[in-house]
C-alpha cells in the first residue's frame, strides 16, 4: 500500500447524509486530512459526487465542472419553503393541474442561457453568509441571480398529473430545486422538487463511482482511486523531454518546451515517464510552473 493517497474518488452519493458526511467518512477510513468534494449534493440527492485525496485538493479548479447531467422527477402544485419535498409546505395548488402538453412545452422554454435566483436554503454565499444559515435565521435576503445555462430540460408524464419525471443538463452554478421552483411558477400552480439524481459532470459518470461500504478502510479508498496521472483535468498535456527540464520545474523555475505548445493559457505538464508534474502557464514561449506537485511525506492518520 502507498504512503500517501493522492487522486479522485468517484463516490455514489446516497440520499441522506451530506456531502461533508462523505468527506468525513472517506477521512476517516484513509487517515487522510486533506479531502475536499467537487460539486456539493443536497442530502435528499443521491449520485455522483467527486472527491479529491492529498495533493489532488490543489487541481480540484482544473477538474471540469459541466456540463452536469441529472435525472429526478418534479411535483406540480406545491411550494415549499427549501422548493423540494424536504422542506416545509408553503402553499398548496387548489385548482386543476395544467395538461401535460403545456408543463412540457413551459420546460422546453428554459433551454438557453438565463439569470437564476439560487433556492433560499443554499449554500450560496451573500454578504459572506451561507443562504440557508440566514433563512434558518429567519432573515429575509435579497438574493442576487447567477448566470446559467440549461442544455437541456426534457420531461415526461407518468400516471400521477403532479408527478413529471425529467432528466437535465446545466452548466455549474445551476440549482435543479429551482428548475422546478420557476417551472411551477410559470405555469400558476407552484412547483418542488421529489427526488434527483447526478448521473454526470462533464466526462465523469456515475457508472464509474463507488458506493462506500459499511465501514470503508484505507485499503478500499486506495483500490477505488484515481492517481493523480489519470485525473480527466481540463488543461492539455505537454511532456517534458530531459530529467532537468523535470527538476527545474519541481523547483519552481520555467521551463521551455520539447516543441510547440499546444494553444491554451494553461497546460498538464507532465515528467518524460509520465508522472504529473503540475499545472503551468504558457508565458513567453515557456512553462511557467502556477501549481507544482512536489511529492509529500505521508499525513499522519486523522483521529477525528
Amino acid at each position: 500500500m502507498s504512503d500517501s493517497l493522492d487522486g479522485l474518488l468517484l463516490i455514489d452519493k446516497p440520499t441522506g447524509p451530506t456531502s461533508h458526511d462523505i468527506v468525513q467518512r472517506v477521512r476517516r477510513a484513509s487517515g487522510l486530512r486533506r479531502i475536499g468534494h467537487a460539486g456539493t449534493l443536497d442530502p435528499a440527492a443521491r449520485g455522483l459526487l467527486p472527491l479529491v485525496l492529498g495533493r489532488a485538493t490543489r487541481l480540484v479548479r482544473f477538474l471540469p465542472a459541466s456540463p452536469k447531467s441529472y435525472r429526478g422527477t418534479l411535483r406540480l402544485g406545491r411550494v415549499t419553503a427549501t422548493d423540494d419535498e424536504t422542506g416545509e409546505l408553503v402553499a398548496e395548488h387548489a385548482g386543476p393541474l395544467p395538461p401535460a402538453a403545456r408543463v412540457t412545452e413551459a420546460a422546453r422554454a428554459f433551454v438557453g442561457r438565463q439569470a437564476q435566483v439560487p433556492p433560499a436554503y443554499s449554500a450560496r454565499h451573500v454578504a459572506g453568509q451561507r443562504l440557508y444559515r440566514l433563512a434558518r435565521r429567519g432573515v429575509a435576503t435579497e438574493v442576487p441571480p447567477s448566470e446559467i445555462e440549461v442544455m437541456r430540460f426534457d420531461l415526461r408524464a407518468t400516471t400521477d398529473p403532479a408527478i413529471y419525471e425529467f432528466t437535465a443538463d446545466v452548466s455549474s452554478g445551476t440549482y435543479i430545486r429551482a428548475l422546478a421552483r420557476d417551472l411551477g411558477r410559470n405555469l400558476g400552480c407552484g412547483g418542488t422538487l421529489a427526488s434527483l439524481v447526478r448521473t454526470r459532470i462533464g466526462p465523469l459518470e456515475i457508472g464509474e463511482a463507488r458506493t462506500l461500504p459499511g465501514a470503508p478502510d484505507r485499503q478500499w479508498v486506495e483500490q477505488a482511486l484515481i492517481t493523480l496521472d489519470r485525473m480527466p483535468l481540463t488543461p492539455p498535456a505537454v511532456r517534458l523531454e530531459t530529467t532537468e527540464s523535470t527538476r527545474r520545474f519541481r523547483l519552481g523555475a520555467a521551463v521551455p518546451p520539447a516543441g510547440c505548445l499546444p494553444t491554451a493559457d494553461l497546460l498538464r505538464v507532465l515528467a518524460p515517464d509520465g508522472t504529473l508534474l503540475g499545472i503551468a502557464e504558457s508565458r513567453d514561449g515557456l512553462l511557467q510552473p502556477k501549481v507544482v506537485l512536489a511529492a509529500v511525506p505521508p499525513e499522519e492518520p486523522d483521529s477525528s
